[in-house]
C-alpha cells in the first residue's frame, strides 16, 4: 500500500501535487480492482515525479505517448491488458503558409480543448501528426478546420505508423566555456551571457521542464532547456575538451 499524504506532502508545487493525488486514486484503484487504469497526457515533469515517488512491484506503472520517445505521455496504473486510449491524427495544410507548433496547439486549444487531452504534436513541412486521447480524436477531426490562416483536413494515422513517427529537431554543434546554464543557454540561442542571465533572471527559462533559479546550475547530457521567446533545447554532450579547451555540445532544437 502507499501513504497518500508522504507521496504528495514533499511537493512544492500546486500542480504536482494535483497531478501526484490523482494518481495516488489510480494506483490504489487498479491495486484493488485488478484493473488497467490511465491518467490524462503527462508533461515531463510530472511523469518524472511519478516514476520516482510511487514503489516498484506493487502496482505495475508504465508510460507511452503514442511513439517512442514522446515527451507527453499517459501513465497506465496495473497490468498492461488493454492498449493506450491514444489516436494519433495527421492534419494536412492546404496553404503554403509556414506553421509552428504553437499555431496548431493554439488552434487546437482554442476548441476549447483541455491540454491534458492533447500530447505531443509533431510539425513536419506540409502539416503536422497530433496525439490524442480517443475520447476527444473525433471532435478535433470535426472541428479543426483551420490553422492560422491556412485551411486543414484532419483523418486518423495508421496505429503502425503512428508508433514509428520521429520527432524533427533543427541540429547544430557548439563549444562552451562550461556546463553552467548561462553558457549553454546563450550558445542554444546564440546571444551572449549577460543577455542568457537576464532571461534567466527574468524566470523565462525552464530546465528539465523546472523554472531556472540560478544561472550557474549544472548542466548534464540529454537536459531539456526551454527558453520563452526562443524555443526547447535538447542539449547533449561527452563533456569532451576541444584544443582550445571548451566543451563540445550538440544542440538539437525542437521544431
Amino acid at each position: 500500500m502507499i501513504n497518500k499524504n508522504t507521496i504528495i506532502s514533499t511537493s512544492d508545487s500546486d500542480e504536482i501535487r494535483l497531478c501526484l493525488s490523482k494518481a495516488c486514486d489510480a494506483y490504489t484503484k487498479s491495486l484493488f480492482s485488478g484493473r488497467c487504469l490511465f491518467t490524462k497526457f503527462l508533461t515531463p515533469l510530472e511523469a518524472r515525479e511519478i516514476s520516482m515517488r510511487f514503489p516498484k512491484g506493487e502496482v505495475d506503472i508504465s508510460f507511452f505517448g503514442g511513439y517512442d520517445g514522446a515527451e507527453r505521455t499517459v501513465a497506465s496504473f496495473g497490468r498492461q491488458n488493454e492498449e493506450y486510449p491514444l489516436c494519433a491524427l495527421e492534419i494536412v495544410q492546404k496553404g503554403k503558409t509556414a506553421l509552428s507548433h504553437r499555431d496548431y496547439l493554439g488552434s487546437v486549444l482554442s476548441l476549447g480543448i483541455k491540454r491534458e487531452l492533447v500530447g505531443d504534436i509533431l510539425v513536419k513541412d506540409d502539416g503536422a501528426v497530433l496525439f490524442c486521447l480517443e475520447e476527444i480524436a473525433d471532435y478535433i477531426s470535426d472541428n479543426l478546420t483551420k490553422i492560422a490562416n491556412s485551411g486543414v483536413s484532419v483523418s486518423r494515422c495508421n496505429g503502425d505508423d503512428a508508433k514509428n513517427m520521429e520527432r524533427n529537431f533543427e541540429k547544430r554543434s557548439s563549444t562552451v566555456s562550461s556546463l553552467r546554464l548561462d553558457a549553454v543557454v546563450a550558445s542554444a540561442i546564440s546571444k551572449s551571457r549577460g543577455v542568457a542571465a537576464e532571461l534567466i533572471g527574468r524566470s523565462l527559462v525552464s530546465h528539465n521542464y523546472k523554472e531556472a533559479t540560478s544561472v550557474s546550475q549544472g548542466v548534464k547530457d540529454n537536459d531539456v532547456i526551454t527558453v520563452r521567446g526562443f524555443g526547447k533545447y535538447l542539449i547533449n554532450t561527452d563533456e569532451k575538451l576541444t584544443k582550445k579547451g571548451r566543451i563540445h555540445i550538440d544542440i538539437s532544437k525542437y521544431a
